[in-house]
């Protein structure tokens, strides 16, 4: 009777979908009504500072973690918003934001060498509607703005250098540095590139870039705002090439730990998408169904965290990954991966494998040209017998496989069949 009643909860889950729908991402910050957190950052392992503002009050506010983000402090400004932090290090960085005074926006740049107990002034400009701000190094950062406001400074803030953007009207969603010369800032409706520190400005339409990421001085990822697709250059952002054919949403905040592997926050959803493959195919990772994310921030390839509004924080130690299901404890005799089933699918497919002894355990997945499309599991699991579930629904029909490794070497590969 106990093994039927276990078979049954199981068949239940596998119906529900609950035993598969947990989330990678846990909550580690309190909901903080109203505030809406627009930027994380981790500066190392145990330090982190995330940033904010009140909708309804026009306030801001600074959350700063020193327990590798287990637990938040949080300081409000009460006389203006706060939009964007950047961090050089634990102590030195940087916060902008705005407050409306009659007539005008007033734009404020925030510097602090003491993470985060004192904050001074570090800009002379009167008028400014501030929404990101970035860092090359100590010295060079540029601060941009709506209406193409785009400040340089090349002394850490101590003075800012107006290098107004023509035409661009909507509100900054992001901005990327590759040299002390070469800066991108996207609007999510347009792309603005600059070789020469601002003195001039390439706009290019057709690209509504929304978030960066460069892996190297040549090679970066782009998504994009309106269309939600995603473009990859290999020069150093001259041309991008649409390389995902499947539309995201407006991508909020992009972030690679890898030349392989990256995360992809969409705004006004509830998730976060991951690739393994470049960012060729995407996966989605459900976080919390009540919460936008805006911001992510990564310290390795395992290790993550996602802000968005009501103030609440995610942490992921492994990667965002769904927990992979034990469904018995026995010890089997041998390593072995199982079929998938069911086989044909329609997006989503359970698979089986054992596990003989404690082993650094890889499952991934690949398509008809051996390109890596998905990894579902990369840990070490106790001996026993395990179930994890495939989700294709970023990849188009067909024929693919999936490998078992052990310990780094291939023991298994097996066929499946997607069918949408």
């Amino acid at each position: 009777m106990k093994t039927i009643n276990s078979v049954f909860l199981i068949g239940i889950f596998l119906i529900t979908g609950i035993a598969y729908s947990q989330s990678g991402w846990q909550i580690v910050s309190d909901s903080v009504p109203d505030l809406w957190l627009e930027s994380i950052q981790m500066t190392s392992a145990n330090t982190g500072y995330a940033c904010g503002w009140y909708p309804t009050t026009s306030s801001g506010s600074i959350l700063k973690t020193t327990n590798g983000g287990l637990n938040w402090q949080r300081t409000d400004y009460i006389t203006n918003n706060v939009d964007d932090v950047c961090f050089l290090n634990d102590l030195t960085g940087y916060f902008i934001g705005w407050s409306f005074l009659p007539g005008f926006f007033h734009g404020h740049i925030y510097k602090t060498t003491d993470g985060c107990s004192t904050w001074a002034r570090h800009d002379s400009i009167q008028e400014g509607n501030f929404f990101r701000i970035k860092f090359l190094d100590v010295n060079t950062g540029l601060v941009a703005g709506k209406y193409g406001q785009a400040f340089f400074t090349t002394n850490g803030g101590v003075n800012w250098v107006n290098r107004s953007i023509m035409n661009l009207w909507h509100e900054p969603q992001c901005i990327w540095c590759l040299n002390a010369d070469t800066w991108f800032v996207g609007d999510g409706l347009k792309l603005s590139r600059t070789t020469n520190q601002g003195l001039n400005w390439i706009r290019d339409d057709s690209l509504p870039a929304s978030t960066f990421y460069f892996l190297n001085q040549t090679t970066g990822i782009m998504g994009c705002g309106n269309t939600g697709f995603v473009y990859k250059t290999t020069n150093a952002g001259v041309n991008w090439l649409r390389i995902c054919d499947t539309s995201l949403g407006w991508s909020q905040s992009m972030i690679f730990t890898n030349s392989s592997t990256g995360y992809n926050a969409r705004y006004g959803y509830h998730n976060i998408y991951k690739t393994t493959n470049g960012g060729y195919n995407w996966t989605e990772q459900f976080v919390d169904q009540n919460n936008l994310i805006f911001s992510l921030s990564f310290l390795n390839n395992f290790t993550g965290f996602a802000a968005g509004i009501s103030g609440r924080i995610f942490r992921t130690t492994n990667g965002g990954s769904v927990f992979v299901a034990n469904i018995s404890s026995e010890v089997p005799d041998k390593f072995e991966l199982g079929q998938n089933y069911p086989n044909p699918f329609n997006q989503f497919s359970i698979l089986n494998f054992k596990c003989k002894i404690k082993s650094m355990v890889s499952l991934n997945v690949f398509d008809m040209t051996g390109r890596e499309v998905q990894t579902l599991v990369n840990e070490t699991l106790a001996p026993g017998t395990y179930q994890v579930r495939f989700d294709g629904s970023g990849l188009a029909s067909g024929l693919y496989y999936y490998s078992m490794s052990i310990d780094g070497k291939q023991t298994a590969v097996k066929k499946m069949v997607m069918v949408k």
